[in-house]
């Protein structure tokens, strides 16, 4: 039976090494690779107005998505908020987009856990589901450069320093980006 169980991780994890087990399954065949440009995505904030990837361009990203229906999301709430008060004054981006649920429950279960980052919404997963973003694990944490490239992707809970050690990656590109002249 066992064997059965990690056959079928490996398979449906897309075949990787067994070492890889775990750290993506599912989710890295319908997930944008390390690497390429992450594509353009849309959200609303909590007027109902949409706030697209592509707005930040030009600024390192930190995207996740989670849901307040969800027990690890709950748990790593308090170090995403940890992070990001490191973070955004570093110009990291924090895009914080709840699924499957209202933005009334998210926005509830955000103050209740003394969220101060903005809190996005997707009611329904299949709206990003066809812009790329075919969510399997949730929570999902995308780490995006300031040239839009996907550079770290972790599907499942952060911690302050998980999150802290993937921005790190997107704040070494951002330096390391030629200046843009406009």
């Amino acid at each position: 039976m066992a064997a059965a169980i990690v056959f079928a991780a490996w398979w449906m994890g897309g075949r990787a090494g067994f070492d890889e087990i775990g750290s993506g399954g599912v989710n890295r065949k319908f997930l944008p690779r390390v690497g390429e440009v992450a594509p353009d995505m849309m959200a609303l904030d909590v007027y109902q107005q949409p706030v697209l990837l592509s707005q930040f361009r030009g600024q390192p990203v930190w995207l996740t998505f989670w849901g307040s229906w969800c027990p690890p999301c709950r748990s790593e709430m308090p170090e995403i908020q940890q992070a990001y008060v490191s973070l955004a004054p570093q110009g990291v981006v924090l895009m914080a987009v709840s699924i499957d649920e209202s933005m009334q429950e998210s926005q509830e279960f955000a103050a209740v856990a003394g969220a101060t980052f903005p809190i996005l919404n997707v009611p329904e997963r299949w709206l990003i589901a066809e812009r790329g973003y075919d969510l399997y694990n949730v929570p999902t944490h995308i780490f995006i450069d300031a040239g839009g490239v996907v550079r770290t992707i972790i599907a499942g809970p952060v911690d302050e320093d998980s999150a802290m050690a993937a921005a790190e990656t997107i704040l070494a590109e951002t330096a390391m980006r030629p200046a843009e002249s406009g």
